[in-house]
């Protein structure tokens, strides 16, 4: 065999190796990233309630960290959600913080960041940054979706005390501030009617009340609430342990007559309303009656109506007085044959029978 045939031969075995080995390589590196790619767990909360992912799409992976998969080729976000899939959260933490520096509404890394500071149980940065993230987002679902989250997640803070005793006043701030964004969330109400009740601000207490009795989920609570306001607004132990009120028929209805600050009131009995009232009509003759109005959307049959609560210093039913109670002012116009409403936030209070035959309430205390 000659120099020239043996050069070549050579030549053509080492290309055969060579391209042989690189596909075994290539095969290789295919199935490593096959097997590393993995969806990224739900960040668990303090009492495992889900709150599915408003950002990720469908279906959407992320490689775990391996060192076939280079972080440099991921985005931010991406890489974020890497590394808290692999429970490196100071690093996730310091990554969304730098992504925040850059701009303070990039509504992902503030949703991320929420949930991570929740996982290492830092509730106080957790629920700062959800409030700016309510504050960023712009899709009206996602911001649905934040506020009832948040909701949850202060009340279940509340009440477990040994995790947040000792902030009970960052707490019902932070309730306040939410209120503020959700008024018709009757549990938020509830909550803060149990802890104004706790602080002996009996004001503030009956006014959430009656907020949370304005929703039908909230209602029955909501009357237990106003039911323990009773020793401290209503009448006192020498009252006789029943009562009968006598009613004005009024066609199948009655009135119920009553005085607010000694002004004589005819109220309709109506044991569907969560909330006792006065008319506007009445309102408009007697607006001194006011004080320490407060906003309420109240539930009608023909929807939802913007109005206001407002505190009476005396409200007589029988010889039963209610001091420091409130009452709706109802959007009822032009309304002359009576006053207003009696409702259940009164007749929640006792054990109360209608007889009609008789025309004549009669009210047992509970």
């Amino acid at each position: 065999m000659n120099t020239k045939k043996t050069i070549l031969i050579s030549t053509i075995t080492f290309a055969l190796g060579f391209y042989a080995s690189e596909y075994r390589h290539g095969r290789q590196v295919d199935n490593v990233q096959a097997n590393v790619t993995s969806t990224v767990p739900e960040a668990q909360t303090i009492d495992s309630v889900d709150f599915p992912s408003i950002h990720a799409e469908p279906n959407q992976t992320v490689a775990a960290q391996d060192s076939f998969a280079p972080s440099a080729a991921l985005s931010p976000i991406a890489r974020a959600n890497q590394l808290i899939a692999n429970g490196a959260y100071g690093e996730a933490v310091r990554l969304l913080n730098q992504l925040l520096d850059e701009n303070a509404r990039n509504t992902e890394a503030l949703w991320l960041l929420a949930r991570v500071y929740e996982q290492q149980g830092q509730h106080k940065e957790s629920v700062g940054v959800w409030f700016r993230y309510i504050n960023a987002e712009v899709d009206a679902q996602k911001i649905d979706n934040a506020l009832d989250y948040l909701a949850k997640y202060l009340i279940r803070l509340t009440d477990n005390p040994s995790i947040f005793g000792e902030s009970y006043e960052w707490l019902m701030a932070q309730l306040n501030d939410l209120i503020k964004l959700t008024p018709d969330n009757g549990e938020l109400h509830l909550q803060l009617a149990k802890m104004n009740l706790k602080k002996e601000d009996n004001e503030q207490a009956q006014y959430h009340a009656l907020m949370a009795a304005n929703q039908p989920e909230t209602r029955a609570r909501a009357e237990g609430i106003l039911a323990k306001l009773d020793g401290d607004s209503a009448g006192d132990d020498n009252n006789p342990p029943e009562i009968t009120v006598p009613l004005i028929r009024f066609g199948s209805q009655f009135l119920v007559p009553v005085k607010v600050e000694g002004v004589p009131v005819k109220l309709l009995l109506d044991t569907g309303a969560s909330l006792s009232g006065l008319t506007a009509n009445f309102i408009n003759r007697h607006y001194s009656l006011v004080k320490s109005p407060k906003p309420i959307q109240l539930n009608t049959a023909s929807g939802s109506v913007e109005s206001y609560l407002f505190v009476v210093d005396t409200f007589t039913l029988d010889n039963i007085t209610f001091n420091k109670h409130m009452l709706a002012r109802l959007p009822m116009e032009n309304m002359d044959q009576f006053d207003g409403l009696l409702g259940v936030d009164i007749l929640g209070r006792f054990d109360f029978f209608i007889d009609q035959n008789k025309a004549v309430l009669r009210l047992r205390k509970r």
